[in-house]
């Protein structure tokens, strides 16, 4: 709306509050934002949420733009000046639980989602028949879900954002590189945890691990017994955590019980996925749970049916790297674009922007081998900028997006907005494991890769300051 009519509109406002009280004010100015759409988009609601015991006072504004793009954005009543765009996971299909940033927006984060573009759900591929959603899907829709809400912030706050984040894990961690290769005009800092910066080799490596739907649970746990066994103590102290998994060695043919189609299940999923002549396509997983082994081969086999060939028939058991790859690069990275090119990432970083890197050690949906090579490569492009304004950090023990038997409580958007705002380098940071009462349990530092946790074998094992960081083979 025209910023003289904004003007009106709260004088008008403010004038009534002074009779029926102030609380009408920010109720008013929010579902005044219905009365246009902004940024393209169709305002589906906007209505004022009250204070509560978790979460500050704030105007929740829904809207959808484009095809199938529904957008949230939260805006509360102490602003400070920023914003924070979360990232969905899997194949997106629904605007992520907003609640769970409670903190965020009582720290001042005007916050906002989307739906990655169509409606289904986190498991559901079949968007990708619709060559306009699986493009929304690979980032369009990053774009579409950032202008609106920054057009709706603009007009309820009457200025835009002076700091913007991006948060998102999974499928949100590959967005984090997107915002910043595609639309890195928009944001200061991003955080990509579990990320990818190859999907086309993600692919690969998820159909290099749809054997694993042969080992049944105990199986599994009794290869998981066996690892643990072979790897905990190599950070010096044995507590149910593979701290130390580049140290980490273990010949699945010596695991008592498992047949010989089951040894070359674990050796593939543990191995790098390679074309028939060496070439590195995908590199292996780490020492978690194999309990997601079939999950993962159910997301190759969803991407290569719905998006790749747009054939739902199309027969698993037809696939060949060799043959198949090329295709999945071609369309995934080639016409959908969807992961982030190496020179606008550098130049983001060139800019002076922030990127925080983060993937647990015990993630078996994605590589954290990947991700740290890949970070590397970006490192070695960017140069001096690269070191200066990129964090890699691998979180020992914590699985896909949190979880495990690691540490896995830590503040990355706290660390983020402290070195954007301030100029505060983030270095070591400190991650507590709480129990189902949100106390703790015990602390690790979450070090700088290529640097892991070991224990200094005389102090309280449960406190992280019992731990130095130690550099890996790396």
């Amino acid at each position: 709306m025209p910023a003289q009519y904004r003007l009106m509109v709260v004088i008008g406002i403010i004038l009534v509050s002074m009779v029926f009280g102030v609380g009408s004010v920010e109720a008013d100015l929010c579902s005044d934002l219905a009365l246009q759409p902004y940024g393209g988009a169709t305002i589906t609601s906007a209505a004022f949420v009250p204070a509560s015991s978790t979460n500050p006072g704030y105007c929740r504004v829904l809207a959808t733009a484009g095809k199938q793009t529904d957008i949230e954005v939260r805006l509360p009543e102490n602003w400070q000046g920023r914003y924070l765009h979360i990232g969905g996971g899997g194949f997106d299909g629904a605007i992520p639980d907003l609640n769970v940033y409670a903190r965020e927006l009582e720290q001042g984060y005007a916050i906002a989602a989307s739906n990655g573009g169509h409606r289904g759900e986190i498991v559901d591929p079949t968007f990708g028949l619709d060559p306009t959603l699986a493009q929304d899907y690979a980032h369009v829709a990053l774009g579409t879900t950032v202008r609106v809400a920054k057009a709706v912030i603009a007009v309820y706050y009457g200025e835009r954002p002076r700091y913007s984040y991006w948060f998102g894990c999974s499928n949100g961690g590959r967005n984090a590189f997107n915002a910043a290769a595609k639309y890195s005009h928009e944001y200061d800092g991003v955080i990509a945890a579990a990320p990818t910066l190859n999907l086309s080799g993600l692919i690969a490596g998820w159909m290099q691990m749809v054997p694993g739907s042969i080992l049944t649970p105990e199986k599994i746990a009794t290869i998981d017994a066996a690892t643990l066994a072979a790897c905990d103590g190599l950070d010096g102290l044995k507590d149910g955590i593979i701290s130390a998994p580049d140290l980490c060695s273990i010949d699945a043919a010596l695991i008592p019980g498992l047949t010989p189609a089951e040894i070359a299940v674990v050796d593939a999923i543990r191995s790098d996925t390679t074309l028939s002549d060496g070439t590195l396509v995908y590199s292996k997983n780490g020492y978690g749970p194999l309990i997601w082994a079939p999950v993962a081969g159910i997301l190759g086999i969803g991407h290569i049916q719905y998006i790749v060939y747009r054939d739902p028939s199309w027969d698993p058991s037809s696939y060949d790297i060799d043959t198949d790859y090329p295709k999945i690069a071609k369309l995934v990275e080639g016409v959908h674009d969807s992961s982030a090119d190496t020179e606008p990432l550098v130049r983001y970083l060139k800019e002076g922007r922030k990127m925080i890197v983060w993937h647990g050690t015990d993630d078996t949906i994605l590589s954290h081998y990947d991700t740290a090579r890949t970070f590397e490569d970006l490192m070695e492009a960017a140069g001096g900028s690269g070191r200066t304004n990129a964090k890699l950090y691998l979180p020992a023990g914590v699985n896909h997006c949190g979880g495990g038997p690691g540490a896995d409580t830590f503040d990355m958007i706290g660390a983020i907005t402290e070195w954007v705002e301030k100029g505060r380098e983030p270095k070591t940071l400190v991650a507590s494991k709480l129990d189902s009462n949100g106390e703790v349990l015990f602390t690790r530092p979450i070090c700088e890769y290529p640097f892991f946790p070991y224990y200094n074998g005389k102090g309280d094992p449960n406190d992280a300051k019992s731990f130095q960081c130690k550099r890996s083979r790396h």
